[in-house]
């Protein structure tokens, strides 16, 4: 992981090169840790967008900080076990994490990391068989939002991405906690106006308990062009999930763009097509959705009647 206080396009690449990288952004944008916040609340994508020089698919903002009874580790002091955030989106979970600073706890709280891609080399030269299941063994991974199935390390929409859920449950993953034991984390305390932004397709993250408040920002950023990766691997893994053809991602783009309030105006003349086509593909984007969420729907009243 390295420091610098570089944003736009030149972070984004030495996120991809070096994994995570930490910036003293307050100081970079000359702004206020609240102010960091608040941009980051009022318009999640403007930030993006500013912090690493490309227009996010989505974005995911989630205030990370303790809460009465809070049960999750984004709400709590617990220490955090090492893990991705492994919610996905066209079946692709976010490439990239931002967590800004806005209160430091007064002891503990350091982020730490584990650069997965360090950790194959390793494992391909001392462990050649974990590697091999990395890429190959099936496993269902227990998240908080859901299960997630497949290899630890697949081709998702064109991106090589690790999944790795804070808790192994099968041999595997219990083979695989031992190897992220073995390694060196890099750890870090963030101070307010500091942001560390990290490729969550690479880094295992997680966090040290801690004592009193602390209040950060998290971003997942979902990105339309895969970080970096070793050829060798992206040739190794298995596609799990397809990237949608040009012509389909193009439209979910744009009506991502609608949905997050750019004038379609803007987005018609962007797309070159009238503003009546892109009315029809954002009527047709949310009728598949709730066509999906009904059918999920009766199949769950069915279960649940089922079994009375």
């Amino acid at each position: 992981m390295v420091t610098g206080e570089t944003t736009g396009v030149a972070l984004l690449e030495r996120v991809s090169s070096a994994g995570a990288v930490v910036v003293p952004l307050a100081q970079a944008w000359a702004t206020t840790p609240e102010l960091l916040r608040d941009s980051a609340a009022a318009s999640p994508f403007a930030f993006v967008a500013r912090l690493l020089g490309v227009e996010p698919l989505l974005v995911e903002r989630q205030p990370i900080r303790p809460v009465p009874e809070g049960r999750s580790f984004a709400s709590t002091r617990m220490d955090t076990p090492l893990h991705t955030d492994s919610q996905m989106f066209l079946d692709v979970s976010a490439a990239i994490q931002v967590l800004v600073c806005v209160k430091a706890a007064p002891r503990g709280g350091e982020s730490i990391l584990v650069d997965g891609a360090r950790l194959l080399a390793r494992l391909e030269r001392e462990d050649p068989a974990l590697a091999s299941a990395l890429f190959e063994g099936e496993r269902l991974q227990r998240f908080y939002f859901g299960d997630v199935g497949g290899p630890t390390i697949t081709l998702r929409g064109g991106h090589l991405v690790w999944t790795c859920a804070p808790h192994a449950e099968d041999r595997v993953g219990a083979s695989l906690a031992r190897a992220v034991g073995r390694e060196v984390p890099i750890e870090h305390a963030l101070t307010p106006g500091e942001a560390l932004v990290a490729s969550n397709h690479r880094m295992l993250h997680g966090r040290r308990p801690f004592e009193g408040d602390r209040e950060l920002v998290r971003l997942l950023v979902w990105l339309e062009h895969p970080l970096a990766a070793e050829a060798r691997h992206v040739a190794r893994a298995r596609t799990l999930a397809l990237r949608p053809d040009p012509a389909t991602f193009s439209r979910v783009r744009t009506v991502l763009a609608m949905l997050r309030g750019v004038p379609p105006a803007k987005i018609a003349n962007d797309a070159r097509v009238a503003e009546s086509t892109l009315y029809a593909w954002r009527d047709a984007f949310m009728r598949g959705g709730v066509e999906k969420l009904t059918a999920d729907s009766r199949q769950s009243t069915a279960r649940d009647e089922s079994e009375l």
